[in-house]
């Protein structure tokens, strides 16, 4: 599998692209889509210009030995009880989400299932105490209700499809459906990566002339001169599988990313950062391979290690 996904990313076509502006916004709220159009279109509902978007089979990764990591992320995203009538391993099928550099690091994500949309307003409406301990707090936003804990809010849009992120990144994805409803704004080749049947989840990005992704470069020299991004995997054995490409704006920095790749364990930085989510070990060495402008790598790590990488993600993402 991770050989397939290898090919399948680097016979990809490389081009430049970059995420569309939103369209211009009119100055009142219109009615929202409907249910049908919102559960068909999820990419649609996050904001433009992101950094990365991931599109995740939830299901797949509950079938794995890495549930908890993925109910733990759900839990932040949506901070509800049992009141709710909300079982994450039951009703979430999907997670779709984007990071972005607004206000900070910014995020939204699109949650989709199967909801009840009754019992999930009447218990946040009573703003108990969310599991995590923090109390919901009730705003309104044009025609939406936004629940918010931790900085992290929700709205419930139909039955089957719930939209989160911290507050600039939820509210940038409402004022999609506020002032106009638009198609996705990610281009073509993202879509199509994102919509592969082949992946459990995937990753694809647009980082060109981002100044966040070049401050890190100093502390992570492979994202020097970093343009595309593109990452498919797998939850089957050992645990995880994930294949993935990345291009950069000349055969030089690509040849100076896949050596920085190559060397990503010895960088101290990276150290510290496995090592504050208490990973004390080592990681398999990837495996990477450099052609023109573009480096392709590889890499399987068992149950234990991806269940670690996950919770390292959520906290760099979301909020404790």
């Amino acid at each position: 599998m991770r050989r397939a996904l290898w090919v399948c990313v680097v016979v990809a076509v490389f081009v430049c692209c970059g995420c569309g502006s939103d369209q211009r916004l009119r100055l009142i709220d219109v009615p929202p889509p409907p249910a049908v159009e919102l559960d068909a279109e999820p990419l649609a509902l996050l904001p433009s210009e992101a950094l990365v978007v991931g599109k995740l089979q939830a299901q797949m990764l509950f079938r794995s030995g890495m549930g908890h990591q993925l109910e733990q992320i759900i839990g932040k995203l949506l901070p509800l009880g049992g009141e709710s009538n909300f079982v994450p391993r039951r009703d979430v099928t999907a997670i779709v989400a984007a990071g972005y550099a607004m206000q900070g690091a910014d995020f939204c994500a699109v949650l989709q299932g199967n909801f009840d949309i009754n019992a999930i307003q009447v218990a946040a409406a009573a703003q108990r105490p969310t599991p995590a301990g923090a109390a919901l707090v009730r705003t309104q936003y044009g025609r939406y209700v936004i629940f918010t804990a931790a900085n992290v809010g929700f709205v419930v849009l139909s039955q089957h499809t719930i939209l989160s992120g911290n507050e600039t990144g939820l509210r940038r994805g409402l004022d999609r459906m506020r002032y106009g409803w638009t198609d996705t704004t990610i281009e073509p080749w993202m879509r199509e990566l994102l919509d592969s049947d082949s992946a459990a989840f995937a990753m694809v990005g647009d980082v060109g002339d981002q100044g966040v992704v070049a401050a890190a470069a100093d502390n992570y020299p492979f994202l020097h001169d970093l343009r595309l991004i593109r990452i498919l995997g797998n939850f089957q054995p050992p645990g995880m599988n994930v294949a993935g490409s990345l291009t950069y704006g000349s055969e030089q920095n690509a040849k100076l990313g896949a050596a920085g790749l190559g060397q990503l364990q010895q960088l101290a930085a990276f150290g510290a950062l496995l090592s504050s989510f208490g990973f004390g070990g080592q990681l398999p060495p990837l495996e990477v391979a450099e052609q023109g402008s573009n480096v392709a790598f590889a890499q399987q790590v068992d149950t234990t290690t991806a269940a670690l990488l996950l919770s390292l993600l959520s906290g760099l993402i979301l909020p404790s």
